[in-house]
């Protein structure tokens, strides 16, 4: 009899557990069930408002001078005199002088020729008095020879001065005071002064916004004397070439007097890194959007009603001041221009105050 006792005693104890368990589950109060609503995310939009809109080109290049020149000698002679001014980075005006070469050999040279034209001149003379026909002929040709041997006299004792050909920088100086030269003796290099000229790597897809050079503002942008500078060009040529490395058309701008501080604010100095903003195409019927309104090449997303809906439109250009869009929006509409992790057509969202 104890050992059934003891058999049902654990039974018995699990059983009013179990009862206690079920009565308590059955007296906790029920929990109200509520509604928990996700409120849509919040975009801004740009309203659509098509008009004609400027195309603005960048670019970047290196000023250079418009034409340089090598300075060689014409004659040969010991260098006598060489300007203080003959020295790089200097600006010569026209015609200043730079070098002399000693001119004694050219000038006897000149003064022989003289002599020469004299004795001829006087043997035609006799010869034509004498009505001698063949002394004639061979004076008349010895006239001929002497007043050449003058003239290139005259010449090589003029190339005993070296003078800048035109209004120059000095880009280099080759030769000293003192020393021996010989005929195609490289003196130097002067760059011309009055005009010049940055080439321009323009892309494919921007060179037709700059088809009519004469109409296009070019403004230069660059570092000078640690400020930041500006100056305006023009655009001399679209080069009938296209760059093998970059397959980037050659737009040359020019500035006028580039060292002229009576033209300019500052000197344009040779050499100086440039960013050009070329001014002159435009779209007409376009609306300019930022880059971020784009997804993929050409779709964006119209708010219309609370809800997202997905656009293709036809992108003519993408830039740093966004994309411009001829077709596919309609004046009035509102184009999203907050990017969401997720976004996709019929997608609910809210409109920001801001």
């Amino acid at each position: 009899m104890s050992r059934l006792i003891s058999l049902i005693r654990p039974l018995a104890i699990l059983a009013v557990a179990l009862l206690l368990a079920v009565f308590m589950v059955k007296s906790r109060p029920q929990l109200e069930a509520r509604s928990v609503s996700i409120p849509p995310p919040i975009v801004s939009v740009q309203a659509v408002a098509k008009g004609t809109q400027s195309v603005r080109v960048m670019a970047h290049g290196n000023v250079t001078a418009w034409r340089q020149l090598e300075l060689t000698a014409q004659v040969a002679g010991e260098v006598l005199w060489k300007s203080e001014r003959f020295e790089p980075g200097v600006v010569v005006e026209e015609g200043e002088p730079l070098l002399r070469i000693d001119p004694t050999d050219y000038e006897l040279a000149l003064a022989e020729a003289n002599q020469a034209l004299s004795s001829a001149k006087l043997s035609l003379a006799e010869a034509e008095s004498l009505r001698q026909a063949a002394r004639v002929e061979e004076a008349e040709a010895s006239v001929a020879a002497a007043e050449v041997r003058i003239l290139r006299a005259k010449r090589d004792l003029a190339n005993t001065e070296i003078t800048a050909p035109y209004a120059a920088v000095i880009d280099e100086q080759t030769v000293e005071l003192g020393q021996f030269i010989s005929v195609g003796t490289r003196l130097g290099r002067v760059l011309g002064a009055d005009k010049a000229e940055i080439r321009l790597p323009i892309p494919p897809q921007d060179i037709r916004f700059i088809q009519d050079i004469d109409n296009a503002r070019v403004t230069l942008h660059g570092e000078s004397a640690g400020d930041t500078r500006s100056w305006e060009g023009g655009i001399s040529r679209v080069e009938a070439r296209i760059d093998t490395q970059t397959r980037a058309f050659p737009v040359v701008v020019e500035v006028e007097n580039p060292l002229d501080t009576a033209v300019h604010s500052a000197p344009m100095r040779f050499g100086l890194f440039v960013r050009a903003e070329i001014t002159g195409g435009s779209v007409p019927s376009a609306v300019r959007i930022p880059q971020a309104a784009l997804h993929g090449d050409n779709d964006v997303f119209v708010y219309v009603d609370g809800v997202l809906q997905r656009r293709s439109v036809t992108v003519v250009r993408v830039s740093a001041e966004g994309a411009l869009v001829t077709e596919g929006l309609a004046d009035g509409e509102q184009v999203v221009v907050t990017r969401l992790d997720l976004m996709f057509e019929g997608m609910a969202v809210a409109l920001s105050d801001v």
